[in-house]
């Protein structure tokens, strides 16, 4: 019988596992040393594949004096879901995680209409989970260390990707890379997962299209007298927006995205002053805040990758997309399309290689309307409820406000929708 196949549908086998210093070629190179990259290379080898995990520790943020971290995820259904698969969920210290139950947020406007998420109200556990950086860095890094992922302390410096082998070749050749300690080695796919400022994404010659908010996050915790009762407040103003999440105890972490100049007073006050104009701003929520350590700040970018893919590439987490993070979607985003990623990988036929450019495709496609879906909401509500970007309408600002706040109360009342934006957060 004739193949439906340009080439014999010969089975792909992967290149064997090896402790060699020598061993150059691999069917996955996953680049970038966060937790996106780390869940990657866990998730690939766990499909069965040889990895090589490659960068040099990144950067974080400096713990407060209380020893919290100041940066903090709020992790979806889904992404524990993916933790819990890549058995990672399990090796994270419990009494460091802080369950969402509820969620409650307070809009701008003469008539404000608090809109409330709750657990019970969307079926669910949690609405999210709220892990340090660290801590969830510490579990995935252990799960490598227990894993056959050879690890390379070394950036990418250069990348030559080769054909994919969907040209009529049973298998094509893999790419090459550069590493800046000399390194040189090959891999079947090549995985970037190296953040916003990705270098496998310029090198592999994938445009994006930029565009800075004209906010800073400005991040810090707080202990507080008032019980949050494991819910996450949010108020939307000319401030900006300002975030109370949960942690374990009577603490909170505060993402506030804030207008430049007033971030930038923010960061200059001491931490008396700091925790009483958070006060002050969230209309003493939570009772009386006490700063634990000094504030940080990152920038707030909007990043749109037209293409996740090319030739034996393809791009996960913050080098795919980068999204306001009013919604804390960011990093769940990243463990969807690792699970995507996966999927793929996993049920690929038996005759197709890690990079062949149609199993790429498949991730692309399904990948493009979630992320697109959630880059568009978090964006229109920034907008929608930024002063001077409504000052830029004119005329047309006040419609557009009057608009705004039907909408919110819309979807304050309805049950329906909430659940509807609840199932799209939990994704």
């Amino acid at each position: 019988m004739n193949s439906p196949f340009p080439f014999s549908p010969t089975s792909y086998s992967p290149t064997a596992h090896s402790s060699s210093a020598q061993s150059t070629l691999f069917d996955v190179a996953v680049v970038g040393r966060g937790s996106i990259g780390a869940a990657a290379a866990l998730m690939a080898e766990q499909a069965g594949l040889s990895v090589v995990w490659l960068g040099r520790e990144p950067a974080t943020l400096v713990p407060s004096n209380a020893g919290w971290d100041a940066r903090v995820y709020a992790l979806s259904v889904a992404a524990r879901a993916v933790l819990a698969e890549l058995r990672v969920w399990d090796a994270l210290e419990r009494s460091r995680i802080a369950p969402v139950y509820d969620m409650r947020i307070y809009p701008a406007g003469v008539n404000p209409v608090e809109l409330h998420f709750g657990a019970y109200e969307g079926n669910t556990e949690a609405l999210a989970w709220i892990v340090e950086g660290s801590n969830l860095n510490s579990g995935l890094r252990r799960a490598i260390d227990f894993s056959r992922v050879r690890l390379i302390a070394a950036n990418l410096q250069a990348l030559e990707p080769a054909s994919d082998g969907a040209t009529g070749e049973r298998l094509g050749s893999p790419s090459s890379l550069l590493l800046d300690d000399g390194t040189r080695l090959q891999a079947r796919l090549v995985i970037g997962a190296d953040g916003a400022d990705s270098v496998t994404r310029s090198l592999a010659g994938l445009s994006c299209n930029a565009q800075d908010y004209p906010q800073t996050a400005v991040v810090a915790n707080f202990a507080i007298s008032r019980p949050h009762a494991d819910c996450a407040l949010q108020w939307f103003g000319d401030h900006g927006v300002l975030a109370l999440l949960p942690l374990p105890g009577q603490q909170c972490s505060m993402v506030w995205s804030a207008p430049h100049a007033l971030a930038a007073e923010l960061l200059s006050l001491d931490a008396q002053t700091l925790s009483a104009r958070v006060q002050l701003t969230c209309g003493g929520a939570l009772g009386d805040l006490q700063a634990l350590g000094a504030a940080a700040s990152f920038v707030l970018r909007r990043i749109d990758v037209p293409q996740m893919v090319t030739n034996r590439i393809a791009l996960v987490g913050d080098a795919a997309h980068v999204i306001h993070p009013l919604a804390g979607q960011g990093m769940n985003l990243g463990f969807a399309d690792i699970q995507a990623l996966g999927k793929v990988l996993r049920s690929r036929e038996s005759f197709r290689d890690p990079g062949d450019r149609l199993l790429l495709r498949r991730y692309e496609r399904s990948r493009k309307e979630a992320v697109r879906a959630m880059t568009l909401a978090t964006d229109g509500l920034q907008r929608i409820f930024d002063g001077q970007e409504l000052a830029r309408l004119g005329p047309l600002a006040k419609p557009v406000t009057l608009g705004r706040d039907i909408g919110w109360s819309l979807v304050a009342r309805s049950s329906w929708l909430k659940r509807q934006l609840m199932g799209l957060a939990a994704t």
